[in-house]
């Protein structure tokens, strides 16, 4: 009996699991996605999205899938030094279709991704898993460099932006001013010193050191390869083609297409952020993002919002698509 109430208790807390991590962040963005439509008229949203060159949009869609197939390559990249050598097909199409499962289960995508090309190509997971986090590394620094220098192209714009919102410029010094963000981060970095000092033989424990002791020897086999320029190239190529991907969607409405490039660039840079937060392939947080975004440039909130709900409506229906096309591929090669 107590061998069947540990079988039914393990499963129950699995099945807790799995509705956490995919009930959570669904309900959230839908949540977020319904407050942010809730007082416009369906009706109006309708027309504008109906005005729309679709056209354009489709376009559009071109760079995305452009901008994850380089992406393929750069992961090339990262594998080849610790010597390994996978077919680039099998990467794209496991980034293709890693996206698509981050619509049912956010970042699942990612790990997904390592499974199948290890079982593709015969390559340990840990290695796999371990160029994936790089390749997010890479990503995070390329989106602090949009970021910056996104805002250094509309500093007068910011500062005004500030001056006019003073309750908002307080709350941000007050922010950065408070003892209690420094203690807290203080207070982070003694704990992680603590339990790596002092509980280095807990298997937990233990098993992180080893995981980033091999990533750091991984590391350095791959900064001595002999294509960072090819790196570099593809990096820029990838989110090059991103932008392209979210910018050309402003000429599909009448409202965005003389807003400009630096526009453009500050509604990229704030949605790229907003992908950070683990959601549904963004749903929810890059809606507000846009959104903001588009408001800062005086477009009425009735208009930012048909942006963002059109945008990511086509885009999302796109990725799920051509990642479904990827998963279709891999199992048809796998049962040959």
């Amino acid at each position: 009996m107590e061998g069947i109430d540990e079988v039914t208790t393990s499963k129950r807390s699995s099945l807790l699991n799995n509705l956490i991590k995919v009930v959570l962040p669904l309900g959230l963005g839908i949540a977020i996605v319904y407050y942010l439509i809730s007082k416009i008229d369906p009706q109006q949203l309708w027309v504008i999205l109906k005005d729309a060159n679709w056209a354009i949009l489709l376009v559009s869609l071109l760079f995305g899938l452009l901008g994850n197939t380089i992406r393929g390559y750069r992961w090339e990249l990262f594998i080849k030094p610790l010597g390994y050598s996978p077919k680039v097909s099998n990467l794209n199409y496991a980034i293709y279709g890693g996206y698509a499962v981050n619509f049912a289960l956010p970042r699942a995508g990612e790990i997904w991704r390592c499974g199948v090309v290890a079982k593709e190509d015969n390559i340990p997971f840990t290695k796999l898993f371990g160029t994936m986090i790089l390749d997010r590394i890479f990503d995070t620094i390329t989106v602090f460099v949009i970021s910056l220098i996104a805002f250094l192209f509309n500093m007068q714009f910011f500062m005004s932006q500030l001056q006019a919102n003073q309750a908002t410029f307080e709350t941000i010094l007050a922010i950065l001013s408070s003892p209690l963000l420094y203690i807290a981060v203080g207070a982070a970095i003694i704990t992680t010193y603590i339990v790596f000092r002092y509980f280095k033989e807990n298997f937990i424990v233990r098993k992180i050191k080893g995981f980033l002791q091999n990533m750091a020897n991984d590391m350095k086999a791959i900064w001595k390869m002999k294509t960072k320029g090819r790196l570099l190239l593809y990096t820029i190529g990838i989110w090059g083609s991103y932008f392209c991907y979210f910018y050309i969607t402003f000429y599909a409405f009448d409202f965005t297409e003389n807003l400009g490039i630096t526009a453009g660039l500050i509604a990229f840079a704030l949605s790229s952020i907003s992908m950070g937060v683990p959601s549904n392939g963004g749903l929810g947080p890059w809606q507000i993002a846009v959104i903001a975004s588009l408001s800062l440039y005086g477009v009425d909130k009735l208009h930012a919002t048909a942006f963002a709900t059109g945008v990511f409506a086509i885009q999302s229906v796109w990725v799920i698509l051509c990642g479904l096309v990827g998963i279709a591929i891999l199992s048809l090669k796998k049962h040959k």
